[in-house]
C-alpha cells in the first residue's frame, strides 16, 4: 500500500504546484517580482498561504521555477536544430515549435519578456551560462550548414535572434498584432499565417545562393 500512497501524494503535489505556478506567472507578468506578494499568489491559486510555502520556500523559488520551465520549453524547440537534418526542414520545425510555444504559453512568454525589460536581475548566472552554451552549440550547427553550402552566409546568432523576435512578438505584443490585423484578438489561423510568413522570410534569406559581395559569416567560435 506504500506505492499507491506515494503516487497519490505525488499527484497532489503536482496539482498544487501547477496551481501555484499558474497563479504566480500571471501575477508576475502583470506586476513584476517586487509588486507581487505571496498572499496574492495564495488567493489566486485557491490554496492557503501555508501550502504555498510548503511547496515553495520563498517567492524567489517560485520565480526561479517559472524561468526554468520557460527555458526548458525553449530548449525543446532548439532540438530541431540538428546537424543530421536538412536545414530547411530543421528551421521550419524550429520556427513552428517557437510559434506553438508562444501561442500556448502567452502568459509565460510575457512574464519572461517583462523580466528581461527589468534587466533580468533574477536570471541566475547558471541560467545565463546555459543559454550561452546551448546557443553556441546550435550556432555551430548553422555554421556547419553554411560550410556545406546548404545555407547562405549569415551570422547564426543574429539568425536566432531574428527568429526569437518574430515568433515572440505574437505573444508579447498580441494586442498590437491584433490591432494591426483589425481584430479584437488573434485566432489560431492568425498564428498559422504568421508562421507561414516568418518561414518564407527566414528561408528566403537563408536558402538563397550567396551573391557576389555578400558579407561572410562571422564565426561565433572566434574564427572568420
Amino acid at each position: 500500500m506504500v506505492a499507491p500512497k506515494k503516487n497519490s501524494e505525488a499527484r497532489i503535489r503536482a496539482r498544487n504546484e501547477a496551481k501555484i505556478l499558474k497563479a504566480a506567472v500571471d501575477l508576475f507578468s502583470r506586476k513584476g517580482f517586487d509588486g507581487t506578494r505571496i498572499a496574492e499568489i495564495s488567493q489566486a491559486s485557491g490554496l492557503p498561504k501555508a501550502n504555498v510555502y510548503y511547496y515553495f520556500e520563498t517567492k524567489e523559488a517560485i520565480y526561479a521555477t517559472l524561468i526554468e520551465r520557460l527555458l526548458a520549453g525553449w530548449d525543446r524547440a532548439l532540438d530541431h536544430i540538428d546537424p543530421k537534418r536538412e536545414p530547411e526542414d530543421a528551421l521550419r520545425d524550429y520556427i513552428r515549435a517557437k510559434m506553438d510555444y508562444s501561442r500556448k504559453n502567452l502568459v509565460d512568454s510575457r512574464f519572461f519578456a517583462n523580466e528581461m525589460l527589468r534587466g533580468g536581475k533574477f536570471l541566475s548566472r547558471k541560467q545565463k551560462k546555459h543559454m550561452q552554451k546551448i546557443t553556441k552549440e546550435k550556432a555551430a550547427v548553422i555554421e556547419g550548414w553554411i560550410r556545406a553550402g546548404k545555407l547562405a552566409p549569415v551570422d547564426p546568432n543574429h539568425l536566432f535572434m531574428t527568429i526569437w523576435a518574430s515568433t515572440q512578438f505574437y505573444a508579447d505584443f498580441a494586442t498590437v498584432a491584433a490591432v494591426t490585423l483589425c481584430k479584437s484578438r488573434l485566432s489560431a489561423r492568425d498564428y498559422e499565417e504568421a508562421y507561414e510568413n516568418i518561414v518564407t522570410l527566414i528561408l528566403n534569406g537563408c536558402l538563397k545562393p550567396a551573391t557576389a559581395g555578400t558579407r561572410q559569416v562571422v564565426s561565433t567560435n572566434g574564427g572568420s
